[in-house]
């Protein structure tokens, strides 16, 4: 994924979150408020780190760096 640009994954991640019971649900889950989630996983969005991991890990996914 090193060629994909930073925009199209958090758009990628809100697709995700979306198919996965919404952007409401996600927000509980990962204890963040539902509007600053959108800010966040827009294209425009520039999440801090731990925004991201909660995120990944209430979508059950995993993360590895490299």
């Amino acid at each position: 994924m090193n060629d994909i640009n930073p925009e199209f994954r958090l758009v990628a991640l809100r697709n995700v979150a979306e198919a996965q019971g919404g952007m409401g649900q996600l927000a509980k889950k990962a204890h963040v408020g539902r509007e600053s989630l959108y800010k966040a996983l827009s294209e425009t969005g520039n999440p801090k780190w731990y925004t991201l991991v909660s995120l990944i890990i209430s979508l059950g996914l995993n993360l590895r760096l490299s």
